[in-house]
């Protein structure tokens, strides 16, 4: 079982939803997944997500799906991403 740290702060998601560019949100349970997929999101193991940061455009940030946390802002040009 992977568990990632963003930065310091612990996620317990396992997958993320991406628009391609720049939007990244983590997705926490079938809810978020079930909304990022109607949403046209592509849908990503969370093992790729540092990749997905670095090659995002220069607005890249990283949330969770429901907007209430923020790992990334869209200010910092880096991440910290850890999979333990």
């Amino acid at each position: 079982m992977t568990t990632a740290i963003i930065n310091g702060q612990e996620t317990s998601a396992k997958e993320f939803a991406y628009d391609g560019c720049h939007k990244i949100y983590l997705i926490e349970d079938e809810q978020d997944r079930e909304e990022a997929r109607c949403s046209e999101y592509s849908i990503v193991p969370i093992s790729r997500l540092q990749k997905t940061f670095d090659s995002s455009c220069g607005l890249q940030f990283i949330d969770n799906w429901k907007l209430d946390k923020c790992y990334v802002s869209q200010s910092d040009s880096e991440a910290d991403i850890k999979l333990i």
